[in-house]
């Protein structure tokens, strides 16, 4: 039954966002770009990841109660840029998220606020390191309790004249053509306050070194859209019961119809140690309605 509803449900949204899009497609693009406002999935890596988000009909399949829906929602504020003039690049924005499940075994249902920062060190190189910062607070609505989360990471942007370097933008043909995508490999610290994770009335915290790559692909300009984006954790410290080793894997598959880059539905499997659970192992497989501006 959930399932048959989640379906007409996504079916629905899709028709109904893809009907406004295609309605005002110049006005939305317009207005998503003076205000600098952004909708994605999640914020956790570099401003130009287009990770879109996702309103979804899960099967889990390490559990008997497998069928769920999960709302996945980020909104960016404009970028506050505090270096001008400068060779070098500092961008602050604001980052609201909601995520919410169904799910009988993990329901939840958070939101959090926090701060993003990016540090560019200098500009006109081969290859330039740059510095992402993220501090956020949870509220997680079903226990009311609060949640911290700070991550601090460095990657690296190459320069357009290498098209196959990281943070690079590839063209189906040339610079004027379609978007086709990028890559970023991520290398980072996080820490966690996380209360009732194992146990009622106890906090725990615990930090983490991780790695990470990001890629983007579209096989078809404006239509078909993959997305690679997989994460190793090692949790620091003998502090935390959670695994030492905690990878996860996410593949996407999306469709957007109408040869526009703002709506679209797809499939994601998820496989490893999800951070939105609890780090509980999961292996999942979900139907997605998206939306990106």
């Amino acid at each position: 039954m959930m399932k048959k509803q989640g379906l007409v449900i996504i079916i629905t949204m899709l028709v109904f966002f893809c009907t406004i899009d295609v309605c005002s497609q110049g006005n939305s693009e317009n207005w998503f770009e003076k205000t600098g406002i952004s909708i994605r999935k999640t914020f956790d890596g570099s401003v130009n990841e287009y990770k879109p988000a996702a309103f979804s009909l899960y099967e889990n399949h390490k559990s008997s109660i497998n069928d769920f829906i999960n709302a996945d929602l980020a909104v960016k504020i404009k970028e506050l840029e505090l270096l001008p003039n400068t060779s070098t690049i500092l961008l602050l924005y604001p980052v609201a998220e909601w995520h919410k499940s169904s799910n009988e075994n993990d329901k939840k249902d958070k939101l959090s606020a926090g701060v993003n920062g990016e540090f560019y060190f200098g500009q006109n190189r081969t290859l330039t390191p740059y510095l992402l910062s993220n501090f956020a607070f949870k509220k997680n609505l079903l226990t009311d309790s609060n949640e911290l989360k700070y991550v601090g990471q460095f990657s690296f942007i190459g320069n357009s004249s290498y098209p196959y370097l990281p943070g690079v933008t590839w063209r189906f043909n040339n610079e004027s053509s379609d978007y086709k995508g990028l890559y970023y490999p991520y290398f980072g610290y996080e820490y966690n306050e996380i209360p009732d994770l194992f146990a009622d009335g106890v906090t725990e915290s615990f930090s983490m070194l991780f790695a990470r790559l990001f890629l983007e692909y579209w096989v078809a300009p404006r239509s078909i859209q993959l997305i690679f984006d997989g994460t190793y954790r090692n949790v620091l410290g003998d502090s935390s019961v959670l695994k030492k080793d905690l990878p996860i894997l996410n593949l996407s598959f999306n469709y957007y119809p109408g040869k526009q880059e703002h709506v679209s539905i797809g499939v994601n499997y998820k496989n490893g140690y999800d951070p939105d659970a609890g780090y509980a192992e999961v292996e999942i497989t979900s139907l997605n309605l998206n939306v990106k501006f």
